[in-house]
């Protein structure tokens, strides 16, 4: 795991002219991501609930919720790194440059199978966003195959609700109980598996409704 760093301008500067700043196999930039931090804070106030849930180490994919706006992977990422000190690798990043540059060095990954596969058996976290759902609080849907690399590694797979307003500051993250792998390999497995983590975030996003309204 590769703890957040938070470093002065200057110390930033320097780790860059010497080489010594840290990046890994998929570009992920630990210093760019301290530096940033402060100004996320300014953005983004992050509430994490059951963050006990999220493996302190090794690999896990985190479904969640997605609407119109740009805030849910941001929110995720800041409220999981908050409450665990582990930096999120969030799928679905287009592999064009220079957008992939600047995701990879934010922590983002291209949503390829094998990219994916590899990313967890490093043991990261990777997030797995829904399909967009222009209703408030509607779990959208997942590709079959999504979460065919959780099933070939055996990562963990846990449901998050993120509840908040694009235009807003204060969001909610909700962390729900892990979801146990179906046997087998296959595509029905497959197939339960997505069933299953996009029911798992309904669940809490309807909590969320009956708790705070």
């Amino acid at each position: 795991m590769m703890a957040e760093v938070r470093l002065t301008p200057s110390a930033f500067l320097r780790r860059r002219l010497d080489g010594t700043h840290p990046v890994d196999e998929w570009g992920l930039d630990p210093d760019v991501i301290g530096l940033v931090s402060p100004l996320l804070g300014v953005r983004w106030s992050v509430e994490t609930r059951w963050s006990e849930r999220i493996p302190r180490e090794g690999p896990a994919v985190l479904v969640h919720n997605r609407a119109l706006g740009l805030s849910e992977p941001v929110v995720l990422a800041r409220g999981v790194r908050q409450a665990t000190g582990r930096h999120v690798r969030t799928a679905g990043l287009v592999d064009v440059a220079p957008i992939v540059t600047v995701g990879r060095v934010l922590g983002a990954v291209v949503d390829r199978p094998a990219e994916l596969r590899s990313v967890l058996r490093a043991g990261h976290l990777v997030a797995l966003p829904l399909d967009r759902d222009v209703r408030p609080r509607r779990a959208g849907r997942l590709a079959p195959a999504a979460l065919a690399p959780a099933l070939a590694t055996g990562a963990p797979v846990v449901p998050v609700a993120l509840v908040g307003r694009e235009v807003g500051r204060r969001w909610r993250l909700l962390v729900g109980e892990p979801i146990a792998h179906p046997p087998g390999r296959g595509p029905l497995a497959v197939a339960d598996l997505v069933g299953a983590a996009r029911a798992g975030v309904q669940d809490l996003l309807d909590s969320a409704s009956t708790r705070w309204g």
